[in-house]
């Protein structure tokens, strides 16, 4: 009986942390995607993240690429952000949502905050690249 009751605690602990490593939330996710021809150019966006960090003297801002997530090259960039405080935090997404609506040379790129990713619903081809800027 003994045996029985921790083999069920052992399978309920193991089942509620594969569910907890399948999500990530991130601050603010910006979703490149394709209409017919490719994703717009993310060097706008990387080079207004680079004049931010000189202006914040932040040292680094990490992020996750997502992709591939079409066929088109579609990718995501998921901030969790957790290098920042909360006023370089609002900053920073008050950023990203000027710059990207201007991302507009190939495809579109939109931005979300607290997106929640399920990793288990992403395509088998799909990676998940930490990178550091």
């Amino acid at each position: 009986m003994k045996k029985l009751l921790l083999l069920m605690l052992v399978a309920t602990f193991s089942t509620q942390l594969k569910a907890q490593q399948t999500s990530n939330t991130y601050r603010v996710v910006v979703m490149f995607s394709s209409e017919c021809c490719g994703v717009p150019n993310e060097q706008p966006l990387l080079k207004a993240i680079a004049q931010f960090k000189k202006q914040h003297k932040i040292k680094k801002i990490s992020y996750d690429n997502i992709g591939p997530i079409g066929r088109e090259g579609e990718y995501y960039m998921a901030f969790r952000l957790k290098e920042l405080n909360k006023f370089k935090t609002a900053a920073f997404i008050k950023m990203v949502n000027k710059v990207v609506p201007t991302l507009k040379d190939k495809g579109m790129a939109t931005v979300e905050e607290n997106k929640e990713i399920e990793t288990s619903t992403l395509s088998s081809r799909t990676s998940i690249t930490k990178k550091s800027l």
